[in-house]
């Protein structure tokens, strides 16, 4: 049977072969002509690949525009850009998540995290992948394209041969940005099936991975197909984004399977997006971007530009000027210092404009800055932050706000929400981690994964809100309700936003050191430091 399957898939890669070489094969424009994708092909070219340029500063229909010129009418330009998509969505990024966010997963029967191997586990395949780091980045670029995907895997090192070396074997994880993740399956709760796209240039063609992740009644299916497109000779277009012609998986990646099915009880990926309804298509389960101004490029390059048009100018007579015979033209041209911005020929009859004048105009700086501030103010407004969040003045540039943001400003609801979106798509990452921990029977000082797993866990993940308000008052309030009789001192360990925001089996741990504390009176504790000092 293994024999026949091998003849099967050699011969089908050799008709995929031929069929890229010879172009007789079918050649596929993008991923939205396969079957089983969604249309949603309008949505990314109106939607997401825009965004994606204007996030990297320069977005052509936007930034390029006409600067018809004697010389050249046809001539065009590109705006000076102040490329504020980015500064928000880092920003944002940085108010959402920060080094003090904290996943704790805490197993039954362990009573601290330091002694609970599963939680150890989680925070090694974390750190491993650097997930402080990349969640940061992540949540950057979901802000920007509109939501992120994460995944997990299992991946070891090959020797020469191919064959894995034992004990190298660990969790990767993935992140993905939205132009590389199409959903194909969704409920209410969330993406269930979904395509990952990624792509590499290599000998003159584009190759494009796409790894599906479907579900076949109870059986979780992974698919990969390798598609190839030629690159175009003058480099110019976007053929990096054509799929091209089905090509042999083998050729890049031989250790990789066509299809792997497995017993899971979870997707092995998860979806965040931003906190706004797609009124785009709200047929999508995809996130929309958090910015759209183009105002503010628009006056920015009139600020810029209002140092060349306004620099300083001298008119003189054209008789002054002298002229010579152009011998490619035989036209008349006028001949002076062609570097030289300041003076200006003028020819007229008039004996007063024979005159050499200055005409110089005055900046007007304060106008633009104004008109600056006034559209960041419209800006914070469409992105959910409050005003006076961004700022422009002359000497300094654009500045951002660092004052404690109060519960009720825009800020603080508009972080919160993305907070909401994300915290879950942690937790089911952290389920797809210990999924596929336990398919692969991995083991951690000595304990099986799934066998920790079993015994049943919990996922806490800990966003801290001193990015966005002032955490100490809230922590007095919490104090002086306890104090009060209004609030149980268990409670303000595991209350989030009063208390320490403890996990039930630390908070109760913490409640009977106090107790143990309490019950030692100051002569036990004398003779316990001075026993046998005289």
């Amino acid at each position: 049977m293994a024999l026949l399957e091998r003849i099967k898939s050699t011969m089908a890669d050799t008709i995929r072969r031929t069929g890229a070489n010879t172009g007789l094969g079918r050649e596929y424009k993008s991923i939205f002509d396969l079957q089983d994708v969604p249309a949603f092909n309008q949505f990314y070219n109106i939607g997401i690949f825009p965004w994606k340029y204007l996030y990297r500063g320069f977005y052509k229909p936007w930034h390029e525009i006409p600067a018809p010129t004697i010389a050249d009418p046809e001539h065009k330009r590109n705006l000076c850009y102040l490329n504020m998509s980015a500064a928000v969505c880092a920003e944002i990024a940085g108010m959402v998540w920060t080094d003090q966010c904290d996943v704790d997963v805490s197993t039954v029967g362990y009573e601290n995290a330091e002694a609970d191997p599963l939680h150890d586990f989680i925070q090694h395949v974390l750190d491993k992948n650097n997930f402080q780091t990349k969640m940061t980045e992540s949540i950057e670029q979901a802000a920007a394209l509109g939501g992120h995907a994460l995944k997990a895997w299992y991946e070891a090192r090959r020797d020469r041969d191919g064959n894995e070396i034992p004990g190298t074997g660990d969790i990767q994880i993935g992140y993905a940005m939205a132009d590389q993740f199409v959903p194909v399956g969704w409920t209410n709760a969330g993406v269930s099936e979904a395509i990952f796209v990624s792509r590499q240039a290599k000998g003159g063609y584009y190759y494009t991975l796409l790894e599906w992740h479907l579900w076949d009644g109870t059986t979780y299916t992974i698919r990969n197909e390798l598609y190839r497109a030629e690159m175009k000779k003058d480099g110019v277009g976007g053929d990096q984004d054509i799929l091209g012609f089905r090509y042999p998986l083998s050729y890049l990646y031989p250790y990789l399977d066509e299809e792997v099915r497995m017993d899971v009880s979870k997707s092995l990926f998860t979806y965040f997006r931003t906190p706004r309804a797609n009124n785009i298509d709200d047929n999508s389960p995809l996130g929309i971007s958090m910015y759209a101004l183009h105002a503010i490029d628009i006056c920015f390059d009139s600020f810029v530009r209002e140092f060349r048009l306004g620099k300083k100018r001298i008119i003189v007579p054209a008789r002054m000027i002298r002229k010579v015979v152009d011998p490619a033209t035989g036209k008349q041209v006028r001949y002076f210092d062609a570097t030289d911005e300041t003076y200006e020929a003028l020819s007229t009859d008039d004996p007063d404009s024979l005159k050499i004048q200055d005409n110089s105009v005055s900046l007007r700086v304060e106008e633009h800055v104004e008109a600056m501030n006034a559209l960041l103010n419209l800006f914070c407004l469409q992105v959910g932050l409050s005003f006076g969040t961004f700022s422009f003045d002359a000497h300094g540039g654009l500045k951002t706000a660092t004052e404690v943001v109060s519960e009720n400003s825009k800020t603080y609801k508009t972080i919160k929400n993305f907070q909401n979106q994300i915290i879950p798509a942690v937790k089911s990452l952290i389920d797809a981690i210990i999924e596929v921990a336990a398919l692969y029977e991995m083991t951690w000082q000595g304990r099986s994964i799934e066998e920790l797993a079993r015994a049943g866990y919990e996922v806490k993940v800990s966003l801290d809100d001193g990015i966005t308000q002032d955490r100490q008052t809230n922590i007095n309030e919490g104090l002086t309700l306890v104090g009060a009789g209004l609030m149980s001192k268990y409670k303000f360990l595991t209350d989030p936003k009063y208390g320490q925001n403890l996990t039930e089996e630390d908070a109760q741990a913490e409640l009977e050191r106090i107790a143990n504390e309490s019950t030692v009176t100051m002569p036990q504790l004398d003779i316990r430091d001075f026993n046998g000092i005289e």
